[in-house]
């Protein structure tokens, strides 16, 4: 299953998004990446005994606005 992007509402001067993803193989990974490809950190919402995973950013302007 394709990842799901969740736009979750305004918070600290940004917008929170969340990604949510269901297991295909043995593991799931979720990586945040800004526009320019670079990584940027992402809190982790859980990975539950089934595999899936979720995790969460507050977007914030200046952050050249994509991810």
């Amino acid at each position: 299953h394709d990842p799901l992007l969740v736009l979750d509402g305004l918070e600290d001067s940004g917008i929170r998004l969340k990604c949510l993803s269901e297991r295909l193989f043995s593991e799931v990974k979720v990586l945040w990446v800004d526009g320019k490809g670079r990584n940027i950190t992402g809190n982790l919402l859980s990975t539950d005994t089934s595999g899936n995973a979720g995790s969460s950013l507050v977007l914030k302007a200046g952050s050249g606005n994509a991810v």
